[in-house]
């Protein structure tokens, strides 16, 4: 092997060394200022807007986004709209620290909180843009919708007659009763085992595909119903009442602060959170 060919690879030994050697964070959220207001051990935001109460805590990151929970309190003489797809947050970081181009690679203490930009360097990552205008919070009505229709689309196709498969099981059958009595050439033989040999496998995917249909068709109800179990929805709280219930955004995970804004009537009340690594 020449030494051109060893170059690339020392390169990309180095490269796995760097990416093995980088730290991992924790990541999470929560309020920007503490308020000592906790609910299932969550800390909760609080704004409040012509006498409602809202407060805000943080729940998970899935893959793709980020839950909070958001409590509605109602105590006007006046009924009030909740819409969770009115939701929506700024994103925000603290600036990059100054790095002359000899500087080193941050290396945080384990147990350490950074900042994005610090977390970024120290695993010698790009830095992406924050967004450039305010995140919507989904609304969850058009997804229950959507799911509820693909579950029905899977199970009708789990429950799908297969003519083919009983088509080839009959040719199959067919030939075997034909053979009865009959001697066979070593080629009539291999036909008949062959057809057989399709009928069968063709019978096992099938049937192993519409479990397949069934299985999905479950697990996408079952999301359905989690979101409207879970989900804030759309309603009407009238004076005394109270709702909780899900927020699902979008996640970003390079910003250090999430300002949420929540609805209240024709006014808007921002929920500060901070959004932290801790180093592991």
């Amino acid at each position: 092997m020449d030494l051109s060919t060893l170059r690339p690879l020392r390169l990309l030994a180095l490269a796995g060394l760097a990416t093995a050697c980088a730290p991992t964070y924790q990541l999470g959220l929560k309020p920007a200022q503490s308020t000592n207001l906790f609910v299932e051990g969550r800390e909760q935001a609080l704004a409040t807007a012509d006498s409602v109460e809202v407060r805000l805590s943080f729940i998970c990151y899935e893959a793709n986004r980020v839950v909070f929970e958001a409590e509605y309190r109602n105590p006007t003489h006046h009924a009030l709209v909740v819409d969770p797809a009115a939701f929506q947050y700024e994103a925000s970081r603290q600036s990059a620290p100054a790095l002359t181009p000899k500087a080193k690679r941050p290396k945080p203490l384990p147990g350490a909180e950074v900042t994005a930009a610090v977390a970024a360097a120290s695993m010698s990552l790009p830095l992406p843009p924050l967004p450039p205008q305010a995140v919507r919070a989904f609304d969850p009505e058009p997804e229950i919708s959507a799911l509820h229709d693909k579950a029905e689309s899977e199970a009708a196709k789990a429950a799908r007659f297969d003519w083919l498969g009983l088509a080839l099981g009959a040719a199959s059958l067919a030939t075997d009763v034909a053979s009865i009595g009959k001697r066979e050439t070593v080629a009539q033989y291999q036909s008949r085992a062959a057809i057989h040999d399709v009928a069968v496998t063709y019978n096992v995917i099938s049937a192993a595909t519409k479990i397949e249909h069934a299985v999905a068709s479950d697990v996408l109800r079952q999301r359905a119903a989690m979101l409207q179990e879970y989900a804030l929805r759309k309603v009407t709280l009238e004076p005394g009442q109270q709702v909780r219930g899900y927020l699902y955004f979008p996640r970003y995970d390079a910003a250090d602060a999430l300002v949420v804004k929540a609805p209240v009537g024709s006014n808007v009340v921002p929920l500060e959170f901070a959004q932290v690594r801790r180093r592991q």
